[in-house]
This record gives structure tokens, C-alpha cells and sequence, in this order.
């Protein structure tokens, strides 16, 4: 929908996301969730893991799943509706995000997604320490 006039395309591509995540190793509610970035962790205690972000393109929200290295899920938190709501959770978590990638380097989706939750980061007092194609360290 843009200005309210229906825009139809004939030929389009859906950007499918994958690198070892699915939707069903992680029992989402929602079938149309897909893996954005993923973020290396520490917890105040010392303890690492990693975040996942994940983005509904139909419903336009976020859901957030913390797993510790070990690969067990230790937090899930779904239906956020923009990334500032995302940037609070992980702030009352006390994690640290010490490396951020994109979840499949070559997309333009997971790359806006990147530049997106950067700015809601730095909005909220995180800051960036260094930053490449793929990957920043906060």
C-alpha cells in the first residue's frame, strides 16, 4: 500500500532467511518470523550467550530469544512493536552485546534491519565501538 494505491507486482521474490535457525527449532507461535541478526552476549554475571533477533514482516513486530552457548533458550520474548521496545528488554536484562551479525550477510533486509536496531542501541545509550560489512562491536 503506498498513498493509499494498491502497488502489484507480477514477478516478485521472497527473501528466505536461513543459517542453521528455523522457526520450527525454536516453536515460534507465528509461521512468518524470521531471523534478522544475532548478537553475541554477556550477562552481568559474567555468563555469554547469544541474541536473536527476529522480525514478522506480515505483522510488523519483533520477538527477542536469548540462548546461552550451550544452545538452551534461557529467554523469549515476542510481539514487541518496534525495536526501541527490543533495545528496553535487553537493557532491563543487563546484557552486554558485544558483537552484532547479520543473520545472512548478503541481505539487503537483515542489513537495514542492522542499521535500525544500531540507532535505537545508540539512542539508548549504548555505543559502538567498531563496525564492518557484516558485523559491529558495541
Amino acid at each position: 500500500m503506498n498513498e493509499r494505491l494498491l502497488i502489484y507486482s507480477s514477478n516478485a521474490v521472497l527473501t528466505e532467511f536461513h543459517g542453521g535457525t528455523s522457526i520450527e527449532e525454536t516453536d515460534f507461535p507465528y509461521p512468518d518470523y524470521a531471523v534478522v541478526l544475532v548478537c553475541d552476549t554477556e550477562s552481568p554475571g559474567g555468563d555469554t550467550g547469544i541474541l536473536e533477533l527476529w522480525h514478522s514482516i506480515a505483522r510488523n513486530d519483533y520477538a527477542v530469544l536469548v540462548r546461552g552457548h550451550d544452545g538452551r533458550e534461557v529467554f523469549r520474548d515476542a510481539i514487541n512493536d518496534d525495536l526501541a521496545t527490543v533495545v528496553a528488554t535487553v537493557s532491563d536484562l543487563g546484557l552486554v552485546l558485544t558483537q552484532l551479525h547479520l543473520a545472512q550477510a548478503s541481505s539487503p533486509y537483515c542489513a537495514l534491519a542492522r542499521d535500525l536496531f544500531l540507532k535505537e542501541l545508540g539512542d539508548a545509550g549504548y555505543q559502538q565501538e567498531h563496525q564492518e560489512a557484516d558485523h559491529a562491536d558495541l
